[in-house]
């Protein structure tokens, strides 16, 4: 699980910029939110619109991205008010109660990516440029030919068999590889893809049991056809698709006819599943968006207690996700804008308040850091 990320030139994170997902003294939410009284179950971010909550995530989300050989390109996430040509991002995980950071560097002028994975302290891959070096048990591999657009850290898993060897590497790349990021502001027209093709491989029982348990009123149905209450929609013998229907009027509708919070939620299902049931991190930009504010709760709190090692990241403007029933104090990032310093963020727990106080209504009076001011001119 991810422990601490260090951003440098990256988006709008000029200076380094540390975020730390470690648990503080706060006893409140200890047995949901935290693992092994030490690790967190992941964080909100939130702040004024254009602050680099967003950014946040996608440092997060850059590594997984890379991992999966999702076309990620290093030049697009260069800070672009500084002449800093080095882009770096450090990354700090537990696994097996031992210690791996991982540092990637990436200088846009010469086009060179470097790489580093410590385990406890010792070097187990090594990358500049086109060569890498990695050490498993008493063998040293070298590759003097990789490719400079993709990470060391890929080519050595798959080249390894997925470091059959190295177990601590091994549960690293497991956990990115079961990572998911969702964009939800420009996610549009895409919604629908994921439940779709998940209720192609695995049909829909498994997320109709996670809807029960969410007590939502509709089911899903996979299918060319579909009855209820009188009426029948079918879409033809050689096509399937997601239907809904609600458990208090079994009324058919075709998923592209549902409410957008219906398609986003039904959507998201499946990769929240996922990272409850295997370890991994969901991380979901905008969340919230056309759910209602008691669901987007829900979600958060039925994820922090049902994962077992898992984490999920999210941005939000929702301010009732501010609380001390849904995230503990040191969850929550307050992502602010200064100017040409770029983006900071300040974990909430630093200003020290009391496990019963009101934290959104101290948020909204302005007693943290992150509330945009709309002064009347």
């Amino acid at each position: 699980m991810i422990t601490k990320m260090y951003l440098t030139n990256f988006l709008s994170f000029l200076e380094r910029t540390g975020f730390d997902f470690t648990a503080s003294k706060y006893n409140i939410l200890q047995e949901s939110n935290v693992y092994d009284s030490s690790i967190l179950k992941g964080a909100l971010f939130i702040g004024p619109n254009a602050s680099g909550k967003s950014n946040a995530l996608k440092g997060i989300a850059f590594l997984i991205n890379m991992i999966k050989g999702e076309d990620e390109f290093f030049e697009r996430y260069r800070c672009r008010f500084s002449n800093n040509p080095l882009i770096i991002l450090e990354y700090q995980f537990v696994f097996s109660n031992k210690k791996v950071i991982y540092k990637v560097e990436y200088n846009v002028k010469i086009k060179n990516i470097s790489e580093e994975i410590m385990i406890d302290d010792i070097v187990v891959l090594k990358r500049d440029g086109t060569k890498g070096e990695l050490r498993i048990g008493d063998s040293d591999i070298f590759d003097d030919q990789i490719d400079n657009k993709t990470l060391f850290l890929r080519t050595a898993s798959f080249n390894t068999g997925r470091f059959p060897q190295e177990p601590i590497l091994r549960e690293l790349m497991d956990y990115l590889n079961n990572s998911y990021y969702i964009d939800g502001y420009n996610r549009g027209a895409s919604w629908g893809k994921t439940i779709t093709k998940y209720a192609e491989e695995y049909g829909v029982e498994s997320i109709n049991k996670y809807l029960q348990d969410f007590n939502y009123d509709f089911f899903l149905e996979y299918g060319s056809e579909s009855t209820g209450k009188g009426a029948t929609i079918s879409v033809g013998s050689d096509e399937k698709i997601v239907f809904f229907k609600r458990k208090s009027f079994p009324f058919p509708s075709i998923f592209y006819d549902e409410s957008q919070g219906n398609q986003v939620f039904a959507d998201l299902l499946p990769n929240l599943i996922r990272t409850i049931e295997k370890p991994g991190m969901f991380i979901f930009d905008e969340f919230g968006n056309s759910l209602h504010n008691k669901l987007a709760e829900k979600i958060v709190k039925y994820f922090m207690k049902n994962s077992k090692k898992s984490q999920l990241f999210i941005t939000s403007h929702a301010t009732n996700l501010i609380s001390n029933s849904v995230f503990r104090p040191d969850q929550i990032h307050l992502v602010t804008f200064n100017d040409s310093n770029g983006s900071k963020v300040t974990r909430l727990s630093k200003f020290k308040p009391r496990e019963a106080q009101n934290l959104e209504k101290m948020y909204l009076g302005g007693m943290f850091e992150g509330l945009p001011s709309y002064e009347e001119v």
